[in-house]
């Protein structure tokens, strides 16, 4: 007898019918499809652009340091935090500033001197060391500050330029020498312009710009150090000596001392012919050597007090006479030189009629003869000599700055707007009858200071972006 079948065994013996999706399903499929391809191309292709970039990039650096077998300058730049890791398309084009995780760093930039900004900010923990300022031909002034920055650096030299175009109310990026700090004869730590394009960097070793600093080129100056340059116009005066000091003091135990002539967009420096007996000035001591131009005159004060003169281009010069005091090696006080359109002006220490610790200020029409104006009763060691004018002088001393307003005969304290600097100041130059800056002896207060109305006030200027 057959058992009765059972109704889900027949069920489930039947060939199952599918049901149609809902009007539209299968378009909405298809269109998310093409969008999923489309987001993987556009992804893939990112990727791509990120990896040409870098390829890109490389190069450009890598050919750099072939161009005719110099350096690559390299330019302070500055940084910015961000979260996370950088992005690899970072560039380090020209003008560029590179993202960073942490501090700031000194950039592979072709930045140079602008009557407005390179576009970059310099980097930070700056320490400035020397500063110049040109004119730019339109009645406006350009600055530039060189010191060393960081770290961390793009390379293993920290040597930074900073320029500013307001005089200090800001600063921007400049390209400086592949260069080290002073080491022995090498490195740089001080800074001459004679224009928005013709620069040198010395002190102890010597390196040249002709496009407002990109790029430069080191000047073989045959195992001597440059210990002080001065430049007008076209030309530039410098002393080469030769020393044994280190480190800053690069300048410290020279023993000879010889005076060249160069010319802006040259890398040859030639002896300037001055007497037989002045070719190499020998002392028998540790001694220096001071320099100043006036328009196209050039004096040099010799480590014995006679003061050299003669034209700046190079031309004979002859002794103009001798001065009453001499210059002194580096952290001993000796005589300062400066020079105005009309006359010369010295500093003294420790001379016959006045106190131990007064200065004693000299002026002279050409060196022949020396006039005593007055003592100069300051506080510290005196350090830098400057004039704009006449009837003007500033003195920088190891506690502050001093000024006079009448060729030296009254003297004040200029006011800082706050504490001197614990090691006082070791340059101060005037550019106008108004403006001028000095430079601390502490370079790790990162800034200047900055006169606007001829010395009596101060105000320092960070260098900062």
């Amino acid at each position: 007898m057959t058992e009765p079948r059972d109704q889900l065994d027949d069920w489930l013996a039947t060939d199952p019918t599918p049901l149609s999706p809902p009007p539209g399903t299968l378009d909405r499929i298809r269109r998310r499809a093409r969008q999923r391809k489309t987001r993987q191309v556009v992804v893939a292709a990112a990727g791509c652009a990120v990896v040409l970039a870098a390829a890109v990039a490389t190069p450009q650096v890598v050919s750099s340091l072939r161009t005719g077998g110099k350096p690559p300058a390299l330019a302070s730049g500055g940084s910015r935090a961000v979260t996370g890791p950088p992005s690899p398309a970072a560039s380090n084009g020209p003008g560029s500033v590179q993202t960073q995780t942490s501090g700031p760093i000194q950039l592979q930039q072709r930045t140079t001197l602008s009557t407005t900004t390179s576009g970059t900010v310099p980097p930070g923990h700056f320490r400035p060391t020397s500063v110049t300022f040109v004119g730019t031909g339109q009645g406006g002034l350009v600055g530039a500050v060189i010191g060393q920055a960081g770290p961390p650096c793009a390379t293993s030299y920290c040597t930074s330029l900073a320029g500013t175009s307001s005089y200090g109310k800001s600063w921007y990026g400049v390209s400086a020498p592949l260069a080290p700090g002073p080491v022995g004869d090498a490195g740089v730590s001080q800074l001459r312009f004679a224009n928005l394009r013709d620069g040198w960097a010395f002190g102890p070793a010597l390196y040249e710009t002709t496009g407002g600093g990109w790029p430069w080129q080191q000047v073989n100056t045959g195992g001597q150090r440059v210990i002080d340059l001065e430049a007008s116009g076209q030309e530039a005066l410098a002393v080469f000596a030769t020393c044994s000091g280190s480190g800053a003091d690069y300048a410290a135990g020279c023993t000879s001392f010889t005076l060249y002539q160069g010319s802006a967009g040259s890398t040859t420096w030639s002896p300037v012919p001055v007497p037989a007996a002045y070719q190499h000035m020998s002392a028998s001591e540790a001694s220096s050597a001071r320099l100043v131009i006036s328009g196209s005159t050039g004096y040099l004060l010799t480590p014995a007090g006679a003061l050299l003169s003669g034209p700046v281009s190079g031309g004979a010069w002859t002794l103009a006479g001798q001065a009453p005091c001499a210059p002194a090696a580096p952290g001993q006080t000796g005589a300062l030189l400066a020079v105005t359109t009309q006359q010369l002006l010295l500093a003294c220490p420790a001379q016959p009629g006045i106190a131990a610790d007064q200065v004693a200020l000299y002026t002279s029409a050409a060196g022949a003869s020396w006039q005593f104006v007055a003592p100069m009763p300051i506080s510290g060691a005196p350090t830098s000599l400057a004039s704009a004018v006449s009837g003007q002088v500033v003195l920088a001393t190891t506690t502050g700055l001093y000024y006079s307003t009448d060729d030296g005969l009254l003297w004040q304290s200029a006011g800082l707007g706050g504490a001197a600097p614990y090691d006082g100041f070791g340059y101060v130059g005037m550019t106008t009858a108004e403006l001028g800056v000095a430079v601390p002896a502490d370079s790790s207060l990162g800034e200047v200071y900055v006169t606007r109305d001829g010395g009596q006030t101060w105000s320092a200027s960070a260098i900062a972006g």
